[in-house]
């Protein structure tokens, strides 16, 4: 009685009696199920892993942001919080200031290290065109954040409707059984319904904890995406504060 009910009332030494008597198809299903559920599970605890980090990384740099003066500085004190998505933002934002840069001493027959950074300004265009390729870096980087996120949308979509089809087959199957005895003999028909059973109970339990993992995630990719868009602005904000033509 015990073992039938570990695991919080779930009857485990039915689901296995389940899965003994299965066909090929339906045990095929469940340790597919089985294998995914792994996957999902691995997918999601190094997402949240990744996320976490990101997200306290991008709380430094946005600390140490807000503590420089000149919006340049970081960039020009050299390479800083290389793992930073907002920092990685950032470096593609002060590229993109420097080739501006280096653009206005080639016309001047000058090198970049010969002119006097403090002494140059940026017209509106030129921040407004920074602010697009901050953006699009931000862009980028949410992209790679949400990478294996595709797999945890379609582990919760298709492990219900594999779990349905391993249903239709195993009643299916069992039906058959009953035709070919000429008698509906519930206790020859009911071990093979609760085995075509067990495959949609097995694609539920992949199912569920899928779609809650991956709305949290989500949430949390769409929260750090935000600080990034929201950087990019604050970014070209302190451009034009330090660089713009009065």
């Amino acid at each position: 009685m015990g073992l039938y009910f570990l695991a919080g009332g779930l009857p485990v030494a039915g689901v296995f009696y389940s899965f003994q008597i299965s066909d090929h198809v339906g045990k095929g299903i469940v340790v597919f199920l089985v294998l995914a559920s792994i996957w999902v599970w691995t997918i999601m605890l190094a997402k949240h892993l990744e996320l976490l980090r990101a997200e306290r990384l991008d709380r430094e740099f946005s600390r140490a942001f807000d503590r420089q003066t000149n919006p340049l500085e970081i960039f020009v004190r050299g390479p800083a919080h290389p793992h930073s998505p907002m920092a990685k933002v950032y470096g593609a934002a002060c590229l993109a200031v420097k080739r501006e840069f280096e653009s206005r001493a080639s016309k001047q027959q000058r090198t970049l290290s010969q002119i006097d950074l403090s002494q140059e300004r940026l017209s509106a265009l030129q921040i407004d065109a920074i602010r697009k390729v901050a953006e699009c870096a931000a862009a980028d980087q949410i992209l790679l954040l949400e990478d294996q996120m595709a797999w945890l949308g379609s582990a919760y979509t298709v492990a219900p409707m594999l779990g349905l089809f391993g249903t239709v087959w195993g009643v299916m199957t069992s039906f058959e059984a009953m035709g070919q005895q000429g008698a509906a003999n519930i206790s020859a028909v009911a071990p093979g319904i609760a085995s075509a059973l067990l495959t949609t109970v097995v694609g539920l339990i992949v199912a569920i904890p899928s779609a809650i993992g991956n709305n949290r995630l989500n949430e949390k990719i769409r929260f750090l995406g935000i600080q990034m868009e929201n950087f990019a602005d604050k970014f070209a904000t302190s451009l034009q504060q330090a660089f713009l033509y009065e």
